[in-house]
């Protein structure tokens, strides 16, 4: 069962969303829905745990999207065959890849494992101070069973440290366990560059505009003007770094099935 919680913040996603898609500023998305300017950002960075009945009415009628997908509880299988449908043949392929190992991954679990202690560990490459290639990363499966208890379903995937360039704050084989939630500011998250391609460690510093710090001393800085659909446009927020494993996690490596060493 969704929380109270998580139904606002699924519903601050999609009204950012909607407006960006609709290129809408801000001020004009709060007068759309016939509130304060002030009352829309307080949604947007989780600052309320209430959403007025007429707000999301507003919403439905200015997106023709039903109150269940603005507050992200569509069937997950359905939502992932809408969004495929925007794929390219190449993005496909890759997701296609996706699905194999996750399916492989699942046939090699012994008795009494739970699939629910091991998410999907990315390890990507590139330079992991300039910048991760995730759309040629391999992944493997980590145990995160120990953290479970504490983040339970927050943990949604994991990357492993390639480098020591983010040296002290990450090093070598650190594993950060990662969440899709919104990156707020002081959070560190994953941003991928859309025209390069590229992923980085940085951490969100929502000022005007914003700020993607290093989290070392290495690395150059990004601004993002958040009032710039154009600006935006170009970062995705993948995710943002619950905290790091450092102590001899499980890690498992899914062999190649057959139709994969056919391809």
């Amino acid at each position: 069962m969704i929380s109270k919680e998580q139904l606002v913040e699924n519903f601050g996603i999609s009204m950012e969303r909607e407006r960006l898609a609709l290129g809408y500023s801000q001020q004009q998305m709060a007068k759309a829905l016939q509130m304060s300017l002030s009352s829309y950002k307080r949604i947007l960075n989780g600052e309320t745990n209430k959403i007025d009945l007429y707000t999301a009415f507003l919403l439905t009628s200015l997106t023709g999207k039903q109150s269940a997908e603005l507050c992200g509880i569509l069937d997950p299988l359905q939502r992932a065959r809408s969004a495929m449908g925007d794929l390219s043949k190449s993005q496909l392929d890759f997701v296609s890849g996706v699905i194999r190992f996750e399916l492989q991954f699942a046939k090699g679990l012994r008795g009494g494992e739970d699939i629910d202690d091991y998410v999907t560990l990315i390890v990507p490459t590139g330079n992991m101070q300039d910048g991760m290639y995730l759309d040629t990363c391999c992944m493997k499966k980590v145990n995160v069973a120990q953290y479970r208890k504490r983040y339970g379903d927050a943990i949604d995937c994991a990357i492993l440290i390639t480098s020591n360039h983010l040296h002290p704050t990450y090093v070598l084989n650190d594993i950060l366990l990662i969440s899709r939630t919104p990156v707020r500011d002081g959070d560190t998250g994953i941003f991928i560059h859309r025209p390069s391609g590229l992923a980085y460690i940085r951490k969100l510093h929502q000022t005007v505009p914003s700020i993607l710090e290093p989290v070392s001393n290495l690395g150059r800085s990004f601004t993002v003007d958040s009032t710039s659909k154009e600006d935006l446009s170009q970062w995705i927020k993948f995710g943002r770094v619950i905290t790091k494993m450092r102590s001899n996690p499980i890690i498992i490596t899914v062999p190649e099935d057959e139709d994969q060493k056919k391809s």
